[in-house]
């Protein structure tokens, strides 16, 4: 029977998340034995307009609430908050919500603390704490990225409360990488595809959209998901997922690839 941390010995495990994310997640798959083999479909740069975001930020202090939805959008919001030198503190801020662990640790390493944490990491579970917390007299910042999912302003907007939708920066489609994910594929030199977001589905499937016969080369290929939302898009793009964290982050998804194979070793 493998040591454990052994069960991805040799296994050669595509990530495909941002540049900036992908390194600790690397670390852990080799810590688990596994190689891991970074292809960022992904680029973060901010909106070219940012005219917006310095009038927003100006005027931090007359919301209620600011949310975080992701790691990026803590980073860009402390980015031009000292780019505009704007004053913000622990002692004078809006009541602060946060989608994720890894988010609450972002802001946290700012030295800011959360007020709204939900217990699933999904705009869904955000939704329904913030309908318990918010009044309607409240206003709402949401800081975050283009491709966030419209649900949660909607929603809350339904509810009567206003939201702005504050864009602090954008997920582009890297397009580098596109050759390089081509031989990767054809030569059959990966085991595990992880999605760690539905845009880093969108940009597979884009980048491989005008090569003829792609898909065949990943028949034996597992596809792994960070949770119900990208196992979803996965599943309208065509994959049928083995693999889907039960934890919406990094940890959890490479818990449930180390418990697929811890499995499969087991029989």
């Amino acid at each position: 029977m493998p040591q454990a941390g052994s069960y991805l010995q040799g296994k050669q495990i595509l990530v495909t998340r941002a540049k900036e994310q992908a390194e600790s997640f690397s670390k852990k798959i080799e810590e688990h034995g596994g190689i891991a083999i970074e292809i960022p479909l992904i680029k973060i740069q901010a909106p070219k307009n940012t005219d917006i975001i310095e009038k927003t930020l100006q005027k931090i202090h007359t919301y209620s609430w600011l949310v975080f939805t992701s790691m990026n959008g803590v980073q860009s919001f402390f980015d031009f908050l000292k780019n505009y030198n704007i004053a913000f503190s622990e002692a004078d801020r809006p009541k602060i919500a946060v989608v994720g662990r890894k988010t609450l640790q972002a802001l946290e390493q700012k030295g800011f603390s959360a007020d709204l944490i939900p217990d699933e990491f999904v705009a869904e579970d955000l939704f329904e704490k913030m309908i318990e917390a918010v009044d309607k007299s409240e206003t709402i910042l949401l800081a975050r990225g283009n491709l966030g999912r419209s649900l949660l302003p909607e929603k809350l907007r339904k509810m009567g409360i206003k939201v702005d939708d504050l864009i602090l920066y954008e997920n582009v489609l890297n397009t580098e990488k596109q050759a390089e994910l081509i031989y990767l594929l054809e030569s059959r030199s990966v085991d595990i595809i992880t999605f760690t977001s539905s845009s880093t589905v969108t940009n597979f499937v884009e980048l491989l959209k005008e090569t003829s016969g792609w898909r065949n080369w990943l028949e034996h290929i597992q596809i792994a998901c960070i949770g119900p939302i990208t196992e979803k898009t996965a599943i309208q793009a065509g994959f049928n997922p083995q693999i889907v964290a039960t934890e919406y982050t990094v940890a959890g998804l490479l818990e449930a690839i180390v418990s697929k194979y811890r499995q499969e070793e087991l029989r």
